[in-house]
């Protein structure tokens, strides 16, 4: 039992990531593949061909030639989580599955499931490091508190599922700050910083602002030991860390993309070069549609607001602020002392706050940053902003590590006490988690589409002219009823579902195998469109064409159209 006691937090941790894997896991099917998995599926299974070819001919594998032929397929991002993807892929060798009428989707996409394997596992340590973390940082409550807001997150939960970088990056980008807090005393954390960092960067490259915000923060913190004198220059000490992540960073990177092997620079500069200049896509955001830069600034702040589950948002916001407050001195803590009279709270004067700061100065200011860093880029006007919150989503376990922390001073400003501390704790931490865990039930599998109260829902963000999805996912709820209508050899045309993607649905039995894939609405029998601004052309020439805006089927959430079947009349 002492064992036990001893080891608490590791226990928790552990089940945080099983509960967190499991859930992905059985859920996984339900959820719809995104554009880009489609490519990465076929890259991955191009790089197994490598490693095939590694473990019987070393020699033709490290070829130019052969590297080349298996890696160059998606060179357009790092290969870490796609070599993850072959090694699965190779392990378990997933069989064809074929559609089932009676069962539906039970016991399909285990192709898929192979594929995601490694982001789902990645997802549930993610989950089990932020407990860990905010253990660290505050208490066992509010590194709880933390993991679950930040994967009961409708967009967090979702994002989680999927054979993309976004979620894997955000979990890489978690352990590197940890890794450098542990730094600040241990020359060894110093030394795996640099190797962790190396490990965030080969997986997205959201990773390579880490330093400019590392360095940010310990000018911040120990900024106040320069000084210029008589006696000469004083610096203060440049942490170990630095010099890690300068040394083992790049060499992680090249090491473990054998693309970069040969004509090393000219590739890199290709693939900075590639980002440097992304294409935009357009995107709905308050009745206006976004091609082109310059972006809103306030873009990914709004969306965070409108995506965030209410209760988090509100938490998050006040220890975002409570955190500069306490950082930046009296004249923000006057302003909160009012604003805590305003609401009928004596912040002030309270004695367990009294004696009670946010957080010392070096971990306010390093989990402010990274809260508020990952939002401030995508807020730079010329930076592309399709894909709603998944490009910020590195910053949302700092604000539900500030999320965690706002609420554990609210309960203690709580006027009335019924029950013990801390019971009353959990009351209050399970309402806040509510609103989150009956969205994420509300939504299924269609996560894209989801938005909290404040937004009023997906019927409240289709009236503010909000995005109501991205990435074709949402496609499977209309999947059962195209197998069970569509005659044998018909051709479909399935809207912004590209050819990886319509494959996979076919060898994983959501599709059945004799419907014909259409490139095109003109020369399909059936189209199926997902509502987009961007394409409401593509309606209005289907309703020309069969001069009825008649549908057979559709996916509505809300009574909002998220996904139409039409069907050639003419």
């Amino acid at each position: 039992m002492k064992f036990f006691k001893a080891h608490a937090n590791g226990f928790i941790a552990l089940g945080l990531f099983t509960a967190t894997f499991l859930a992905l896991f059985f859920h996984g099917p339900r959820v719809g593949f995104t554009r880009d998995e489609g490519y990465y599926f076929i890259a991955a299974e191009h790089y197994s061909g490598w490693f095939r070819t590694l473990s019987k001919e070393p020699k033709k594998a490290l070829t130019e030639k052969d590297i080349r032929r298996h890696f160059e397929v998606n060179r357009e991002h790092p290969v870490l989580v796609k070599n993850l993807m072959a090694w699965s892929f190779l392990a378990f060798n997933p069989e064809r599955a074929r559609w089932n009428q009676n069962q539906g989707f039970k016991g399909l996409g285990s192709y898929a499931r192979v594929m995601r394997l490694p982001a789902h596992l990645i997802a549930a340590l993610g989950v089990a490091l932020l407990f860990l973390f905010g253990c660290a940082l505050a208490s066992r409550r509010v590194g709880l508190f933390a993991a679950l807001a930040f994967i009961l997150a409708g967009r967090h939960f979702y994002h989680a599922h999927l054979a993309c970088f976004d979620m894997p990056v955000a979990v890489a980008w978690l352990a590197t700050v940890m890794a450098y807090r542990k730094a600040q005393d241990s020359f060894a954390w110093g030394v795996a910083t640099g190797a962790v960092w190396g490990l965030a960067i080969a997986v997205k490259h959201n990773a390579f602002f880490l330093p400019i915000l590392f360095v940010l923060h310990w000018l911040i913190t120990e900024g106040h030991q320069f000084s210029l004198s008589r006696k000469g220059f004083k610096f203060p000490r440049i942490p170990v860390a630095f010099f890690s992540m300068l040394v083992l960073g790049p060499l992680i990177f090249v090491g473990h993309w054998p693309f970069l092997w040969n004509r090393t620079f000219e590739r890199i500069g290709w693939y900075f070069n590639f980002h440097l200049q992304h294409v935009h896509y357009p995107w709905e955001y308050f009745g206006t549609l976004l091609t082109e830069a310059p972006f809103p600034w306030l873009y990914p702040f709004a969306v965070t607001a409108l995506t965030l589950p209410l209760p988090t948002l509100v938490l998050g916001a006040t220890g975002f602020f409570g955190v500069l407050g306490e950082r930046l001195g009296h004249p923000l803590r006057a302003a909160w002392r009012w604003l805590g009279r305003l609401g009928g709270w004596r912040t002030g004067s309270h004695p367990e706050i009294a004696k009670k700061t946010w957080l010392e100065k070096s971990d306010g200011w390093l989990i402010w940053l990274n809260a508020f860093i990952p939002i401030f880029v995508v807020a730079i006007p010329t930076v592309p902003i399709f894909g709603g919150m998944k490009h910020w989503l590195n910053a949302m376990p700092f604000v539900c590590l500030l999320a965690a922390l706002a609420l554990d001073r609210v309960v203690t400003l709580l006027p009335v006490r019924i029950l013990r501390p801390v019971y009353t704790y959990a009351v209050v931490a399970a309402l806040a988690l509510l609103p989150s865990l009956l969205g994420l039930i509300h939504i299924g599998p269609y996560g894209t589409s989801f938005y909290n109260s404040l937004a009023g829902g997906v019927p409240g963000a289709a009236d503010l002219g909000m995005q109501r999805q991205y990435w074709s996912n949402n496609v499977t709820g209309v999947l059962p009823w195209v197998n069970q209508n569509v005659p044998a050899g018909k051709r479909l045309y399935l809207h912004e579902v590209n050819g990886e993607c319509f494959r996979t649905y076919q060898r994983d039995g959501y599709l059945r195998a004799d419907i014909k894939m259409s490139w095109m609405p003109e020369h399909a029998d059936y189209t199926v469109y997902q509502y987009h601004r961007e394409f409401t052309n593509i309606e209005y020439q289907l309703w020309q064409k069969n001069q009825s805006k008649k549908t057979e089927h559709g996916l509505y959430i809300d009574e909002v159209p998220i996904i139409l079947v039409y069907r050639q009349r003419l």
